[in-house]
């Protein structure tokens, strides 16, 4: 049997970092969702290809690829919303195909749905002082305050234009964050404040 000393082998982490690939998931997906609540357009396919493909999928890559670097955080929230975004993209299909099995969600259950994502963001929101980069605080907070004005317009309280606006707010937000950290990254300095 052969022994090594165990300061001969090092693992070095030649891997990207994941955390732009989940903010520009989470940023075009609530863009487009915030520009359907804006008022700007009414079809939802967009927003339903946006779901699955950028917020679902993009989202989920980035929280297996924290998980890999050991990152609880970013592996915990972009797969939990990855998830929550091909949930809602369900939810937008089955709202289209009303006369299937499942049949539309009712308002009320909608807004409880967001209602449990909002509390999910509020702590992790917490949790963002800790880590102190203003640019995923203020995505936080704008994600927070979209799951709760998106749950109190499904309760019946006037604010779905109010609500639309947040997301597509909380969209560019994590589109800006996204691209900074690619910037700074490129030009290993910080260029672009986060």
């Amino acid at each position: 049997m052969l022994c090594k000393p165990e300061n001969e082998f090092h693992i070095i982490d030649k891997t990207s970092d994941h955390a732009p690939l989940g903010f520009m998931g989470l940023g075009l997906a609530a863009t487009m969702l915030g520009l359907m609540g804006s008022g700007f357009f009414a079809d939802a396919t967009m927003v339903v290809s946006m779901s699955i493909f950028l917020g679902g999928f993009a989202q989920v890559f980035a929280g297996i690829e924290g998980w890999k670097k050991g990152d609880v955080f970013g592996a915990t929230a972009f797969s939990a919303f990855g998830l929550f975004w091909f949930s809602f993209a369900f939810i937008l299909m089955s709202t289209g195909l009303a006369s299937g099995v499942l049949g539309a969600a009712s308002a009320a259950s909608v807004g409880f749905y967001l209602l449990i994502w909002g509390l999910v963001s509020l702590v992790l929101l917490l949790v963002t002082f800790k880590i102190g980069i203003k640019a995923i605080i203020v995505v936080f907070v704008t994600l927070t305050l979209t799951f709760l004005l998106n749950a109190a317009a499904n309760f019946g309280i006037g604010v779905g234009s109010l609500a639309g606006y947040m997301t597509l707010l909380l969209g560019l937000s994590a589109m800006y964050t996204s691209l900074a950290l690619v910037t700074n990254s490129v030009f290993g300095k910080t260029v672009v404040p986060l």
